[in-house]
């Protein structure tokens, strides 16, 4: 098999060695699934399992065990010429095989050591990618130079993932300081409440871990104070006296999301258009969707809270958390059914060292847009395009009619194409909003590590960071929130 790799690598075909490896794959199955059965059995028991002894002569032996406590179950059996020595050695060794499967050995590192290793480590991708794109390499016909170059680049990501799941710690430790939190809030508001949460060896980034206590707190004292009620106006809505929130960690795509619910009464939509309009956010409830008036309670100085209390009632809270989210480069999306209780999901990147995006060319210059906030993107028609007045350019995409945004024009930067049929859209979304940016080429998708811009560029709007692209130059990391806020002030 090792020669016909070999030399299929050599001549760039594949070769059959004509070799039947299904028995050899079987045997190993059914030795893992045996291995799997024995797990942490004791030896009788193993025995029993693999048809040695019956269960009555286990029990035979055990009862003797009780008379005789200094002899081993082993000892016992082969006496009683149950089994032979043989047999009881190689339940032993099957014991003493599956047990040491679980012993993890564990040392103290140095957080800094850490850190510099998971940045090395980003230098190498960089610099592995910059190997790769070198016009002498991409020139070049060697496919032994092809392999290689693929090998290094498979053991490049390895590094990578083993250096950043290093950094990695459980979200336990955060869900677990929620326990008191909870208890104290239920007795300080003369409520019952329970706390339950799965999902707790879910692992996270350390520094995304500590980020995220605050907004964890933010929401669950809202949880409490507004979604729980009292045990008599739970009791008369025919619910149990106790209410539950529900702490909940998992993985999907790429994201760790947390989700925090309760069976409390729900978000009062009445209720937050009223505190809305008083506070002059919204003039006409109808155009807004559901997602969008639930939406309102992330806006500074919003509570509808009747009375200020230690808890809540002071508009401080909500728009904390949605900034703390967002500045972990995450979102927050609110389920709620009236009377039923109410879901807050945050979902976060796994890692802050690293982000998946698309490449994209405006002029000569290269940007790269977050996988996460990409919707489509589109050549559009000339019929697509459409200007409104005292909203500007539009285009028609899905029966919806979405902003145009020039990214050349917010940049100052000099674009290939005038009009939008010439070029490409991209559309985005940022909390429930959507935007087409107009840029001239998708170059394609990469993983790239994050570099800050440093202290004097570190609040330049519509930029998040910035990343070294594989040909040495630097590629701007776009920030949706921040290019939304410069499209308004122009």
């Amino acid at each position: 098999m090792i020669e016909g790799v070999q030399n299929g690598l050599e001549n760039g075909v594949s070769l059959d060695m004509g070799l039947d490896i299904t028995p050899l794959v079987h045997r190993i199955d059914e030795i893992q699934v045996e291995a799997d059965q024995i797990g942490n059995k004791p030896v009788g028991e193993i025995m029993v399992q693999k048809g040695i002894i019956t269960a009555k002569e286990l029990e035979k032996g055990l009862e003797r065990q009780k008379q005789e406590p200094g002899k081993k179950i082993g000892q016992i059996l082969v006496e009683d010429k149950s089994v032979e020595s043989k047999a009881v050695v190689g339940a032993l060794r099957d014991q003493k095989k599956t047990g040491m499967r679980h012993i993890d050995l564990q040392v103290k590192v140095d957080t800094i050591k850490l850190d510099n290793l998971v940045d090395l480590t980003g230098e190498l991708v960089i610099a592995q990618s910059m190997l790769r794109q070198n016009p002498a390499i991409l020139a070049a016909r060697d496919q032994k130079l092809m392999h290689n170059l693929g090998q290094l680049n498979q053991i490049t990501s390895g590094l990578q993932t083993t250096a950043m799941s290093m950094r990695m710690v459980p979200i336990k430790s955060t869900f677990q300081k929620m326990v008191r939190l909870v208890r104290d809030l239920a007795k300080n508001s003369n409520k019952q409440v329970k706390l339950e949460m799965s999902g707790e060896d879910t692992e996270i980034d350390r520094n995304v871990v500590d980020e995220l206590y605050e907004p964890m707190v933010h929401m669950i004292r809202n949880s409490v104070d507004h979604g729980i009620g009292t045990p008599e106006e739970r009791k008369k809505a025919g619910k149990n006296k106790c209410g539950t929130i529900h702490l909940m960690a998992y993985h999907q795509a790429g994201n760790i999301v947390v989700e925090i619910s309760d069976d409390g009464q729900g978000l009062n939509k009445d209720k937050i258009i009223e505190k809305a309009k008083a506070n002059h956010l919204i003039t006409d409830e109808s155009k807004l969707s559901e997602s969008e008036i639930y939406n309102l309670i992330f806006q500074p100085g919003f509570s509808t809270a009747k009375q200020v209390t230690d808890v809540s009632g002071r508009g401080v809270g909500m728009d904390v958390v949605k900034k703390g989210i967002e500045k972990l480069r995450g979102k927050v999306e609110i389920n709620s059914r009236p009377g039923q209780g109410s879901t807050f999901i945050i979902s976060l990147p796994l890692t802050l060292a690293i982000i998946e995006g698309m490449v994209v060319r405006v002029g000569k210059e290269r940007f790269i847009i977050p996988a996460l906030s990409i919707l489509e993107s589109l050549r559009p028609a000339k019929e697509q395009y459409s200007t409104v007045e005292g909203k500007g350019e539009m285009i028609l995409s899905r029966d919806k009619l979405i902003p145009l945004i020039r990214l050349g024009q917010i940049f100052n930067l000099k674009s290939d194409s005038v009009n939008p049929w010439e070029g490409l859209v991209v559309v985005v979304e940022y909390e429930d909003r959507q935007m087409c940016l107009f840029l001239d080429e998708l170059l394609g998708k990469e993983e790239v590590v994050i570099k800050s811009l440093g202290e004097t560029l570190k609040d330049t709007k519509g930029i998040a960071g910035g990343a070294i692209m594989g040909d040495g130059r630097v590629g701007l990391i776009l920030d949706m929130a921040g290019i939304w806020d410069l499209v308004m002030e122009n």
